[in-house]
């Protein structure tokens, strides 16, 4: 596709969060998210890597799935690549998934940050940046166990 073609199909994108996948033929490309899925694959017709422009020349299409929120368009990116294993994404193919913050259901309730919560825990996220949730329970158990 060249910058004309991608502008052109952004144009056509809804301005809602989802997922968006550049395609050749059978093969996906590449799998992203968006907030807003038209700003984000317009982003596309520009790009600033000659990695990224050579993916963009090899697709010929641009598909998208929108959805509720930005958590379930984090959630089912992760899953399609996953399942796709797309050439371009680099990041989420290492099939670790996105931390989430848990309370364990003991009698004493523990706060841990997993990729993988025992059954029965109750779990929020996904969060992207597991340094950060790191430290933001850190802070909060600081906080709780000063009687705040």
């Amino acid at each position: 596709m060249n910058a004309d073609a991608v502008r052109e199909r952004a144009a056509d994108l809804p301005t809602e969060p989802g997922v968006y996948q550049f395609r050749a033929g059978e093969a996906t490309l590449y799998v992203g998210k968006a907030v807003d899925l038209r700003d984000r694959v317009r982003s596309y017709a520009d790009p600033r890597s000659g990695r990224i422009r050579g993916m963009v020349g090899r697709a010929d299409r641009i598909e998208f799935a929108v959805t509720d929120t930005e958590t379930q368009a984090l959630l089912l990116e992760a899953n399609l690549i996953k399942r796709l294993r797309p050439r371009y994404n680099v990041r989420l193919k290492d099939d670790k998934s996105y931390p989430l913050v848990a309370i364990t259901d003991h009698p004493v309730p523990r706060i841990e940050v997993t990729r993988d919560p025992e059954e029965g825990a109750v779990a929020y996220g996904p969060f992207t940046d597991k340094r950060r949730v790191d430290t933001v329970v850190k802070l909060s158990l600081i906080h709780i166990s000063d009687g705040a």
